[in-house]
């Protein structure tokens, strides 16, 4: 069967938060991660480093933190929403299904950043820890959530282990200098892919000024009159 073609892939990747249990080959992640390395980045500094979890004890250490935070954040409101079909709830939904169940997801990967002071911070307000280079890894991490979808694989960005990266340093002796950006789980997609809705590109983009909004629709009447 045929891998689909690249607008296919972004119109039907979706963030999965319900997994099936079964196991990941692991050619299949290193398939996922050399697409990840082949992203642009800042001065083709290629800043990320990953670490890939598959042992249950481990697993089972990231849920604990993540329902922990999840619940501060999520559970009063998905109570009051139980009984909603909205897609807010039904979000909601899933985010906690997968903060209860994050452990039986086959992959964990972290997506790590060595750190790096943008050139706009100058060297006297250089205070602290330096922040990873955004705009450079999650380039990298879109490659790994489109070669996952690619790959028949779901996966979706999460970012809640920034509440106890402390401890995800200590467990997997991760360096100072580096920055855990993105907990990705990775796994078989329990309920299929897309379509993915967002709003239209119509409504959100302005040509030449904020404000003008019609030249796609301009064009769509000229091509149908000629």
């Amino acid at each position: 069967m045929s891998e689909p073609g690249i607008f296919e892939i972004i119109n039907t990747t979706r963030s999965i938060k319900y997994f099936k249990q079964d196991p990941v080959p692991m050619d299949l992640i290193r398939k996922v991660l050399d697409a990840g390395t082949k992203a642009p980045s800042g001065e083709n500094t290629q800043p990320w480093e990953f670490v890939v979890v598959t042992n249950r004890e481990d697993k089972k250490f990231i849920q604990q933190l993540y329902q922990k935070f999840v619940k501060l954040r999520f559970y009063k409101r998905h109570s009051s929403l139980k009984n909603s079909n909205t897609p807010f709830a039904k979000m909601l939904n899933g985010v906690i299904h997968l903060a209860e169940n994050l452990h039986k997801v086959p992959v964990h990967l972290l997506v790590c950043a060595h750190r790096d002071w943008p050139a706009s911070i100058p060297a006297e307000k250089r205070i602290g820890k330096a922040p990873p280079p955004y705009a450079s890894i999650y380039p990298c991490i879109q490659n790994i959530l489109l070669a996952s979808r690619a790959l028949g694989l779901g996966a979706t960005l999460t970012t809640i282990h920034h509440m106890f990266e402390v401890d995800m340093h200590q467990r997997f002796r991760i360096p100072n200098q580096v920055s855990i950006v993105a907990l990705i789980p990775i796994g078989y997609a329990k309920f299929g892919f897309g379509p993915v809705e967002r709003i239209s590109a119509n409504k959100v983009t302005h040509f030449e000024k904020w404000g003008s909004k019609n030249l796609f629709k301009a064009n769509m009447n000229k091509r149908r009159i000629s």
